[in-house]
Protein backbone atom coordinates (compact mmCIF):
# COMPACT_ATOMS: atom_id res chain seq x y z
CA UNK A 1 0.00 0.00 0.00
CA UNK A 2 1.23 3.45 -0.85
CA UNK A 3 -0.01 5.57 2.06
CA UNK A 4 0.59 9.34 1.84
CA UNK A 5 2.17 10.77 4.96
CA UNK A 6 3.44 7.43 6.26
CA UNK A 7 6.80 5.71 5.95
CA UNK A 8 6.63 2.16 4.59
CA UNK A 9 9.58 0.45 6.27
CA UNK A 10 11.48 -1.83 3.92
CA UNK A 11 13.13 -5.14 4.87
CA UNK A 12 16.62 -3.69 4.38
CA UNK A 13 15.97 -0.78 6.77
CA UNK A 14 17.20 -2.81 9.70
CA UNK A 15 17.73 0.05 12.14
CA UNK A 16 14.26 1.45 11.50
CA UNK A 17 12.76 -1.99 12.11
CA UNK A 18 14.72 -2.26 15.36
CA UNK A 19 13.62 1.20 16.48
CA UNK A 20 9.97 0.40 15.84
CA UNK A 21 10.32 -3.01 17.51
CA UNK A 22 11.69 -1.38 20.65
CA UNK A 23 8.85 1.15 20.75
CA UNK A 24 6.19 -1.49 20.13
CA UNK A 25 7.69 -4.02 22.51
CA UNK A 26 7.80 -1.51 25.33
CA UNK A 27 4.26 -0.32 24.62
CA UNK A 28 2.81 -3.83 24.45
CA UNK A 29 4.13 -4.68 27.91
CA UNK A 30 0.85 -3.07 29.04
CA UNK A 31 -1.32 -5.21 26.72
CA UNK A 32 -3.35 -7.97 28.38
CA UNK A 33 -2.48 -10.81 25.99
CA UNK A 34 1.22 -10.20 26.46
CA UNK A 35 0.87 -9.63 30.21
CA UNK A 36 -0.78 -13.04 30.44
CA UNK A 37 1.76 -14.73 28.15
CA UNK A 38 4.73 -13.27 30.00
CA UNK A 39 3.24 -14.19 33.38
CA UNK A 40 4.55 -17.69 32.68
CA UNK A 41 8.00 -16.27 33.51
CA UNK A 42 6.96 -15.15 36.99
CA UNK A 43 7.99 -18.58 38.27
CA UNK A 44 11.54 -17.50 37.43
CA UNK A 45 11.07 -14.14 39.18
CA UNK A 46 11.67 -12.45 35.84
CA UNK A 47 12.04 -8.68 36.07
CA UNK A 48 10.10 -6.16 34.03
CA UNK A 49 13.34 -5.12 32.38
CA UNK A 50 13.97 -8.71 31.25
CA UNK A 51 10.41 -9.06 29.94
CA UNK A 52 10.85 -5.83 28.01
CA UNK A 53 14.03 -7.18 26.41
CA UNK A 54 12.16 -10.28 25.30
CA UNK A 55 9.31 -8.18 23.93
CA UNK A 56 11.70 -6.18 21.76
CA UNK A 57 12.86 -9.46 20.21
CA UNK A 58 9.28 -10.67 19.70
CA UNK A 59 8.30 -7.56 17.80
CA UNK A 60 11.47 -7.49 15.74
CA UNK A 61 10.62 -11.02 14.63
CA UNK A 62 7.08 -9.97 13.67
CA UNK A 63 8.11 -6.83 11.84
CA UNK A 64 10.89 -8.53 9.88
CA UNK A 65 8.62 -11.24 8.46
CA UNK A 66 5.92 -8.74 7.48
CA UNK A 67 8.17 -6.02 6.04
CA UNK A 68 8.67 -7.81 2.68
CA UNK A 69 4.88 -7.57 2.15
CA UNK A 70 4.67 -3.83 2.90
CA UNK A 71 3.39 -4.68 6.36
CA UNK A 72 5.11 -2.05 8.53
CA UNK A 73 4.16 1.65 8.57
CA UNK A 74 5.22 4.56 10.76
CA UNK A 75 4.94 8.29 11.12
CA UNK A 76 8.10 10.00 9.85
CA UNK A 77 9.12 10.92 13.42
CA UNK A 78 8.45 7.32 14.61
CA UNK A 79 6.10 8.51 17.36
CA UNK A 80 3.57 5.92 16.17
CA UNK A 81 3.78 2.79 14.04
CA UNK A 82 1.63 -0.09 12.93
CA UNK A 83 1.93 -3.58 11.62
CA UNK A 84 -0.74 -3.85 8.93
CA UNK A 85 -1.01 -5.53 5.56
CA UNK A 86 -3.36 -5.66 2.63
CA UNK A 87 -4.36 -9.29 2.20
CA UNK A 88 -3.74 -9.33 -1.56
CA UNK A 89 -0.13 -8.22 -1.01
CA UNK A 90 0.65 -11.44 0.84
CA UNK A 91 0.49 -13.09 -2.60
CA UNK A 92 -0.95 -16.35 -1.29
CA UNK A 93 1.02 -16.49 1.94
CA UNK A 94 -1.10 -16.66 5.09
CA UNK A 95 -0.65 -14.88 8.40
CA UNK A 96 -0.16 -18.25 10.07
CA UNK A 97 2.64 -19.13 7.67
CA UNK A 98 4.35 -15.82 8.42
CA UNK A 99 4.04 -16.43 12.15
CA UNK A 100 5.76 -19.79 11.69
CA UNK A 101 8.79 -17.91 10.37
CA UNK A 102 9.14 -15.81 13.53
CA UNK A 103 11.24 -16.69 16.56
CA UNK A 104 14.78 -16.04 15.35
CA UNK A 105 15.45 -13.05 17.57
CA UNK A 106 13.50 -14.39 20.55
CA UNK A 107 15.48 -17.63 20.41
CA UNK A 108 18.73 -15.65 20.37
CA UNK A 109 17.71 -13.61 23.42
CA UNK A 110 15.73 -16.05 25.57
CA UNK A 111 17.11 -18.93 27.62
CA UNK A 112 15.93 -22.50 27.03
CA UNK A 113 13.95 -22.37 30.27
CA UNK A 114 12.26 -19.11 29.28
CA UNK A 115 11.39 -20.48 25.85
CA UNK A 116 9.92 -23.63 27.37
CA UNK A 117 7.67 -21.70 29.74
CA UNK A 118 6.55 -19.26 27.04
CA UNK A 119 5.82 -22.07 24.59
CA UNK A 120 3.73 -23.92 27.18
CA UNK A 121 1.79 -20.75 27.97
CA UNK A 122 1.21 -20.01 24.28
CA UNK A 123 -0.28 -23.49 23.80
CA UNK A 124 -2.69 -22.94 26.69
CA UNK A 125 -3.68 -19.58 25.19
CA UNK A 126 -4.36 -20.92 21.69
CA UNK A 127 -8.16 -20.54 21.98
CA UNK A 128 -7.69 -16.79 22.54
CA UNK A 129 -4.85 -16.45 20.05
CA UNK A 130 -6.67 -16.53 16.73
CA UNK A 131 -4.80 -14.18 14.39
CA UNK A 132 -5.60 -15.59 10.94
CA UNK A 133 -9.37 -15.41 11.01
CA UNK A 134 -10.16 -12.35 8.89
CA UNK A 135 -9.27 -14.06 5.61
CA UNK A 136 -11.76 -16.81 6.37
CA UNK A 137 -14.45 -14.30 7.27
CA UNK A 138 -13.79 -12.38 4.05
CA UNK A 139 -13.77 -15.65 2.05
CA UNK A 140 -10.69 -14.60 0.09
CA UNK A 141 -11.80 -11.01 -0.54
CA UNK A 142 -9.21 -8.30 -0.13
CA UNK A 143 -9.02 -6.50 3.23
CA UNK A 144 -6.59 -4.90 5.68
CA UNK A 145 -5.48 -6.67 8.84
CA UNK A 146 -3.82 -4.81 11.73
CA UNK A 147 -1.61 -7.14 13.74
CA UNK A 148 -0.27 -4.34 15.96
CA UNK A 149 -0.09 -0.61 16.44
CA UNK A 150 1.52 1.49 19.12
CA UNK A 151 2.36 5.03 20.14
CA UNK A 152 5.63 6.00 21.78
CA UNK A 153 4.84 6.61 25.47
CA UNK A 154 6.37 10.09 25.20
CA UNK A 155 3.91 10.97 22.39
CA UNK A 156 0.68 9.82 24.01
CA UNK A 157 -1.99 12.49 23.98
CA UNK A 158 -0.46 14.27 20.97
CA UNK A 159 -2.80 12.82 18.35
CA UNK A 160 -0.06 10.60 16.93
CA UNK A 161 -2.35 7.59 16.68
CA UNK A 162 -4.93 9.43 14.57
CA UNK A 163 -2.16 10.81 12.35
CA UNK A 164 -1.03 7.23 11.81
CA UNK A 165 -4.42 5.63 11.28
CA UNK A 166 -6.39 8.26 9.35
CA UNK A 167 -4.35 7.79 6.13
CA UNK A 168 -4.77 4.01 6.39
CA UNK A 169 -8.52 4.30 6.96
CA UNK A 170 -8.77 6.72 4.03
CA UNK A 171 -6.96 4.20 1.83
CA UNK A 172 -9.31 1.45 3.03
CA UNK A 173 -12.37 3.53 2.23
CA UNK A 174 -11.04 4.56 -1.19
CA UNK A 175 -10.49 0.90 -2.08
CA UNK A 176 -13.56 -0.56 -0.38
CA UNK A 177 -11.53 -2.58 2.13
CA UNK A 178 -12.73 -3.72 5.53
CA UNK A 179 -10.18 -3.51 8.37
CA UNK A 180 -9.76 -6.15 11.08
CA UNK A 181 -8.01 -6.45 14.44
CA UNK A 182 -8.20 -8.10 17.86
CA UNK A 183 -8.02 -6.61 21.34
CA UNK A 184 -8.05 -7.89 24.91
CA UNK A 185 -9.27 -5.08 27.16
CA UNK A 186 -12.42 -3.02 27.70
CA UNK A 187 -10.41 0.20 27.40
CA UNK A 188 -9.03 -0.79 24.01
CA UNK A 189 -12.39 -2.04 22.76
CA UNK A 190 -13.99 1.31 23.60
CA UNK A 191 -11.15 3.19 21.91
CA UNK A 192 -11.40 1.08 18.76
CA UNK A 193 -15.16 1.54 18.68
CA UNK A 194 -14.52 5.28 18.77
CA UNK A 195 -12.29 4.76 15.72
CA UNK A 196 -15.14 3.08 13.85
CA UNK A 197 -14.61 -0.61 14.68
CA UNK A 198 -17.43 -2.87 15.81
CA UNK A 199 -17.29 -6.09 17.79
CA UNK A 200 -17.82 -9.30 15.81
CA UNK A 201 -17.43 -11.93 18.52
CA UNK A 202 -15.41 -13.02 21.55
CA UNK A 203 -13.17 -16.04 22.18
CA UNK A 204 -12.46 -17.57 25.60
CA UNK A 205 -9.97 -20.07 27.01
CA UNK A 206 -10.32 -22.16 30.18
CA UNK A 207 -8.30 -20.78 33.08
CA UNK A 208 -7.81 -17.28 31.67
CA UNK A 209 -9.75 -14.13 32.57
CA UNK A 210 -8.47 -12.32 29.48
CA UNK A 211 -10.40 -13.01 26.27
CA UNK A 212 -10.11 -12.12 22.61
CA UNK A 213 -12.47 -9.56 21.04
CA UNK A 214 -12.49 -9.67 17.23
CA UNK A 215 -13.43 -6.42 15.53
CA UNK A 216 -14.07 -4.95 12.09
CA UNK A 217 -14.13 -1.45 10.64
CA UNK A 218 -16.28 -1.67 7.54
CA UNK A 219 -15.30 0.32 4.48
CA UNK A 220 -17.21 3.55 4.17
CA UNK A 221 -18.63 4.50 0.81
CA UNK A 222 -17.91 8.19 0.34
Amino acid sequence: MNIPGLVTIKPNQEQLLRDVAVMMGTSFLEENWFITWLSALDALETTKQRKEELMHAVFLDDLEVHAPFEGVYALPDLTAATGAYRFSELKGTTHSELEEQTGKHLTEVATDEELKLLDEQARKMEPISQFDWARHLEKGNDHIYFYAWAVDPSARGTGALRKLLDPLFAFADDHGLNCYLECYADRLQHMYEHLGFELIDELYAPGFEVYERRMVRRARIL
